[in-house]
């Protein structure tokens, strides 16, 4: 490990020290509020991002790589992002859509292509020379330092001081870092296999479907990280199998031969989605199968159910699902009383928003999660095999 660090070039470590350190200490800023949040977001990010930028230029000397095919995989990486605006934005018509809060006159608009864009820009190509200077001797030890450093700056921590319970360190890490460390491991492998206009063409139109629209789906936390992973998955899948497709025309076989790292991800996927579906993890899927609670989430919704290790977390105004005689029921709290037996053990009164009448009372085993996000209609075939099978 020692003797592979060695190999990395000092213009490698000089930048990633840059960056890692200039990254520490925006962190600080957000945290501490040494520095009014919009100037740090707005002036200070942005400049520090092309500073470093400046200096991976002088760094880079002229030096060319060696990437084939870049235009053709800038069009791959683009034709995906384009896909998944499409579904992205479509998809308002089942979710509704809300105001772009980042889009209110023309004066945002060209502050946020300065502080989201440029500044966006200018770390891809310090990442894109980091990689360049490092050569291939050590590309993947180098690879992942530079991806955990430069998942820093795609980080949004300015409320991570608001996190106090568990449920809002998960909100965090789903919606956030997940997505941001993941997001700066396709980019470091974009750095390499396809070259700065690829890695360009992925940032910039994450960033563009951000800042520039002016409605956008109202989407929950928990499905625009799951969403934001799911696309940086299929460019590395799509980028993956372009080059599997190169190798294997090149030595004239016919059949296919998937590299490990292929095969390794699409497990891991694979596992992640069985292990979630199957309620292995602190969230589960469940299919809803009346309308008791529109106009929050309706008949063939699908929610995500949080497991609750103490009920003494569920608060007044909380939709969760507990266990009647011989179904589940999903309805919102809207009351919480003591036992009458002094043993202190909480009560719940539950109603559906579109129901009359509150539902019986409901006791701390019964209990079987918040739900934390649902996405329309997607359960249908669930809610008709059950109707079906009655």
């Amino acid at each position: 490990m020692l003797r592979q660090l060695r190999r990395i070039p000092r213009d490698s470590w000089l930048l990633v020290g840059i960056m890692l350190l200039t990254s520490c200490t925006l962190v600080y800023a957000r945290l501490s509020g040494f520095v009014e949040a919009k100037t740090l977001l707005f002036t200070i990010q942005p400049l520090s991002a092309i500073a470093i930028a400046i200096v991976a230029y002088f760094i880079a000397a002229g030096r060319g790589d060696r990437v084939r095919h870049k235009s053709e995989k800038a069009l791959i990486v683009g034709s995906i992002v384009a896909i998944w605006f499409v579904l992205y934005f479509m998809s308002g018509l089942l979710v509704t859509y809300v105001h772009n809060t980042l889009v209110t006159d023309f004066r945002s608009i060209a502050l946020n292509i300065f502080a989201f864009g440029v500044g966006a820009f200018a770390i891809e190509y310090t990442r894109y020379v980091t990689m360049l200077v490092g050569g291939r001797r050590s590309v993947l030890l180098l690879g992942f330092i530079v991806a955990v450093v430069f998942s820093l700056q795609q980080m949004t921590l300015e409320n991570i001081s608001d996190v106090q319970t568990a449920s809002d360190g998960i909100k965090t890490l789903v919606a956030n870092i997940i997505p941001a460390i993941v997001s700066s491991f396709l980019l470091t492998f974009l750095a390499v296999s396809s070259g700065l206009p690829a890695m360009l063409t992925y940032r910039l139109g994450v960033v563009a479907a951000t800042i520039l629209p002016p409605i956008i789906p109202k989407y929950d936390w928990y499905l625009i990280g799951v969403s934001s992973v799911l696309m940086a998955i299929a460019v590395y899948i799509a980028i993956d199998r372009n080059a599997q497709g190169r190798e294997t025309t090149r030595h004239h076989r016919s059949r296919k031969h998937p590299k490990r790292a292929y095969d390794i991800m699409l497990l891991i996927v694979m596992a992640g989605l069985v292990s979630f579906t199957t309620g292995m993890f602190s969230y589960k899927p469940s299919v809803i199968l009346s309308n008791s609670m529109k106009p929050v989430f309706s008949r063939g919704s699908v929610v995500v159910v949080q497991k609750v290790g103490d009920t003494m977390d569920i608060q007044k105004g909380d939709i969760v699902q507990y266990k009647a005689s011989d179904h589940l029921i999903t309805h919102r709290v809207v009351e919480i009383n003591l036992a009458d037996d002094g043993s202190g053990e909480r009560r719940f009164t539950t109603k559906g928003d579109n129901s009359p009448s509150a539902d019986p009372i409901v006791v701390p085993k019964q209990i079987v999660g918040v739900i934390r996000a649902q996405v329309p209609y997607i359960g249908y075939p669930t809610v008709w095999l059950n109707e079906i099978t009655r």
